[in-house]
């Protein structure tokens, strides 16, 4: 499988310790195909993830590593820049995304690849588990924006809905090459979904690979109740606009009613009755905050909750 060319794509602003972190956990990848790592650096020309990736080069990283600045600010442009980067530039066959707050087990890589060449899949999801820098308290447990995904299952799927671990084939640009992430969602959230359900409009095709291992670092800013509050807000915020780009039917929205109306009288009664279950009163708060998110972004409100960064 030498001749595979992949790509590992890595967005990063203002993380240098995560960066460091995440290159030295890719470098321990066992595979049996040709890697090249690439770094984007939103923080532009000056930043301090390019910094850190010439420190890493100078100290004798194992495998290719590039990083490439991307002035303008945004989630969105840093992910078009290396989609644009990996398959016209480099040539790749295969890209993966990874987060900078992140860090991968060795069969990562390979377990994405696997199930890629097996389904033919255009995207391909991999698990994410949490680790925290401190004791999460007892309202976190189980939480599924701390607690992604547990699925012990491999094969195709309807959609892959985040970039946090994601692998892309090349097929994507070539037959849909004027598909982009939305620069809308750079600062508000949810572009990965929105561009995924955009693109399997168009009939591209999705898998999740159990065993490609990703771990999420939370650290103590983001084990707080307003923080899993506005991410949830985000997250319903994110559906409602990507009902209304992607599929704005009288039904469907009459589906969307019922389910929030479903849910505020649900919840209502549940924050009464679960007062005494720290973790079940505030997953039920946090259904809330999502229904919420979906009524701001009826009128057109969104909060810029990715305005500030999270760990170093």
């Amino acid at each position: 499988m030498k001749s595979l060319n992949v790509v590992i794509g890595i967005p990063t602003f203002k993380r240098p310790q995560g960066v460091r972190r995440l290159l030295e956990s890719v470098a321990r990848q066992a595979a049996d195909f040709d890697i090249t790592v690439l770094v984007a650096d939103n923080e532009g020309d000056k930043g301090i993830g390019l910094t850190t990736v010439q420190q890493i080069l100078a100290e004798g990283y194992p495998l290719p590593l590039k990083a490439i600045a991307v002035n303008e600010r945004g989630i969105s442009q840093v992910r078009n820049a290396l989609m644009h980067e990996a398959f016209g530039i480099m040539q790749a066959d295969l890209l993966a995304m990874i987060d900078d707050d992140e860090w991968v087990e060795p069969q990562w890589i390979a377990s994405l690849v696997k199930i890629q060449l097996q389904t033919n899949a255009d995207v391909v999801g991999g698990s994410v588990a949490p680790e925290f820098e401190v004791a999460p308290p007892a309202w976190a447990k189980g939480l599924h924006i701390y607690y992604q995904s547990d699925s012990t299952y491999s094969g195709t799927v309807n959609l892959i809905d985040g970039t946090t671990n994601v692998l892309l084939s090349r097929h994507i640009v070539d037959a849909y090459p004027e598909e982009l992430f939305d620069p809308f969602y750079s600062l508000v959230g949810g572009g990965d979904k929105e561009f995924f359900t955009r693109i399997k409009r168009r009939g591209a095709t999705f898998a999740f690979a159990h065993e490609a291992q990703a771990h999420e670092i939370f650290g103590a800013s983001r084990l707080t109740k307003k923080w899993a509050i506005e991410r949830a807000y985000r997250i319903g915020a994110g559906d409602i606009r990507i009902i209304s780009k992607n599929n704005s039917s009288l039904l469907v929205w009459l589906k969307e009613l019922v389910k929030f109306l479903a849910a505020i009288a649900v919840s209502s009664v549940a924050l009464i009755l679960l007062a005494a279950i720290p973790h079940k009163r505030m997953k039920v708060r946090l259904k809330l905050a999502r229904q919420m998110g979906k009524l701001s972004a009826i009128f057109g409100e969104q909060k810029k909750v990715y305005s500030n960064v999270h760990g170093s």
